[in-house]
């Protein structure tokens, strides 16, 4: 494989590696279909679940705000900053992928900083809807998919990160590395 600005691959990239980058592109699709499930569910249900909450709240006064009003406000930025969001997912997804792709190390630094995240995110979701669930509070309405993709996610962030570490990668982001210094050292010279 080699790159635009004249460097090229001093070894062949391993299996462990490809199969992360697979997993980073199937990660981008994931997120591209888990943002569309936001703009399938009920919205409807949604709507009367944040309208039974908010009239719940002891603080709830609809001299100062209807709580119908508010919802038809807040469902559509949910939306549209949920679509915003998925857009950047995926797009740190492929920019993830193309550039551990080519063994660049601070891609695999920054793609398992973002991967520590996303499993932060994901644990805290889990943690809010059992908590939620165990003290009778309300949770948002989630279809079966979601639900399966709230599962895949965190496995296939897991399985892309022990991907990115285990020695033959390893061995391909320090070869890449270092062959890139020799030649950067042998364009300054000349």
């Amino acid at each position: 494989m080699s790159d635009p600005y004249g460097y090229s691959d001093p070894v062949e990239r391993p299996k462990t590696l490809t199969y992360a980058v697979y997993g980073m592109w199937l990660g981008g699709l994931l997120s591209v279909v888990s943002t569309v499930f936001l703009f399938t569910m009920d919205t409807a249900e949604m709507k009367t679940l944040m309208i039974t909450e908010m009239e719940k709240q002891p603080t709830y006064d609809p001299s100062v705000f209807d709580a119908r009003e508010m919802v038809d406000v807040v469902v559509p930025i949910i939306q549209i900053g949920g679509a915003v969001f998925g857009l950047i997912t995926f797009g740190l997804w492929i920019w993830m992928a193309i550039m551990n792709g080519k063994g660049r190390n601070w891609a695999r630094v920054t793609g398992t900083v973002l991967g520590a995240l996303s499993l932060a995110a994901s644990l805290s979701s889990v943690g809010n809807l059992a908590g939620n669930a165990a003290l009778g509070g309300a949770t948002m309405p989630m279809s079966t998919a979601n639900v399966a993709l709230a599962v895949i996610d965190p496995l296939l962030v897991v399985a892309i990160l022990v991907l990115l570490w285990v020695r033959p990668s390893s061995a391909y982001f320090s070869a890449v590395g270092a062959a890139r210094q020799r030649q950067r050292a042998g364009y300054y010279a000349g």
